[in-house]
């Protein structure tokens, strides 16, 4: 494969310099009497626009390398993780309904939380197929109707493949194996799961893996018709291309996602249960995992942002390449303040389950949201605009 390289445009700031050297080369000509001043303005002029052409034309070819590398580099890398770890979940679930100990069902619910982290890593870009195709909603639905659960096991219905991947969204994926694994109050034993919930539990992995699977065919090869998403994505800008008919549509669509992971994690994930001081509000309660949660969720947005998944050894042109081309001081800023809000998160005294209503845990809450507001504010006021154009 030949390595494509890229040369960077011209920096804005030496613009004004650029085109000051051009006229006193013009002042020098005309001292000389080799030139006429309307002929020494027209050349003027005219290397001027052929700099800010050059500015324009690299800036875009650099937007445009943004988009695929992130696609390339941080979304498919992501998805091939959670499909792995989601294997290896339906494999010890397997294990454990086929022999059901202490051991076998602490596999499952170390998998489970293995599993969980490339998901988590994946919300700054659940945009595409894991939006219009559902799979959102089929792997991470929350909160779990518990009612509904409790009469899926409770019936004489036929459990199979089929029957569960028609559940409603809040009876299966992620936080339903979550409650069977863990209990609701994280402290399932093996002697609580009776033959129908190791059933009921068998075929919620399978599904689950399923739509893992699925969503990465989506983007790499695509599913019901549709075009691989990650060629969408890739060609922003192309004439054809309905879904980014700009290749500032792409950049913008990446921004977006950011912005989207970044309010759910400080208005909902710490917002409502710093608000009710109630565990309810917290998504992974079952497993006393939320904080990871909210960890992956930094990373995925830093993960959008630099075009890197350090998990997968993966990198590329990125959203902070940009930004940096344009106003170097606004990139060194979004990285501060990413830092510092990921930072702050690891400062709540974990597990929050069990400590929620802890002064020091929910001053520690308090100023992780505002940090992770902080960070939002700058990229919706700053760079969202700067991608805009």
């Amino acid at each position: 494969m030949v390595k494509e390289s890229l040369s960077l445009p011209i920096p804005r700031h030496w613009l004004s310099r650029s085109i000051w050297l051009v006229l006193c080369s013009s002042l020098l000509t005309l001292s000389n009497g080799c030139t006429n001043p309307s002929a020494a303005n027209a050349n003027s002029s005219l290397q001027s626009n052929q700099l800010e052409n050059q500015i324009s034309a690299g800036v875009s070819g650099l937007q445009a390398i943004v988009v695929r590398d992130f696609a390339d580099q941080v979304v498919v890398p992501t998805y091939e993780q959670l499909v792995v770890k989601a294997g290896l979940l339906s494999a010890t679930v397997e294990a454990l309904v086929k022999n059901p100990n202490q051991q076998t069902l602490q596999a499952a619910q170390q998998s489970w939380i293995v599993a969980r982290s490339p998901w988590e890593q994946s919300e700054a870009f659940a945009f595409g197929p894991a939006d219009s195709l559902g799979y959102d909603g089929d792997l991470d639905d929350w909160p779990v109707n518990e009612t509904d659960v409790k009469a899926v096991l409770e019936s004489n219905d036929q459990l199979t493949l089929e029957y569960v991947q028609n559940l409603q969204t809040t009876q299966k994926g992620f936080h339903t194996i979550e409650l069977l694994l863990f209990g609701a109050d994280n402290n399932r034993s093996v002697t609580d799961f009776s033959p129908r919930k190791l059933e009921y539990l068998k075929f919620l992995a399978e599904a689950f893996n399923q739509s893992a699977n699925d969503l990465l065919t989506s983007w790499v090869k695509g599913v019901n018709g549709n075009p691989p998403y990650r060629q969408v994505l890739a060609t922003a800008g192309d004439i054809e291309n309905r879904a980014y008919p700009t290749v500032n549509a792409g950049v913008e669509e990446i921004v977006q996602g950011m912005l989207g992971c970044l309010d759910e994690v400080a208005n909902e994930k710490i917002g409502e249960p710093l608000e009710t001081k109630e565990t309810e509000g917290l998504e992974s309660r079952f497993s006393h995992t939320s904080l990871e949660d909210f960890k992956n969720n930094l990373l995925s947005a830093k993960n959008a942002y630099l075009g890197e998944v350090p998990e997968a050894g993966t990198s590329g042109k990125s959203l902070s390449n940009y930004v940096a081309q344009l106003n170097p001081e606004l990139d060194q800023q979004v990285r501060r303040e990413m830092q510092r809000a990921i930072e702050a998160i690891a400062a709540i005294p974990t597990p929050i389950e069990t400590k929620i209503n802890q002064p020091d845990a929910q001053v520690k809450m308090e100023a992780a949201q505002q940090a992770v507001l902080k960070l939002h504010s700058t990229i919706e006021q700053e760079v969202l605009p700067l991608v805009q154009g």
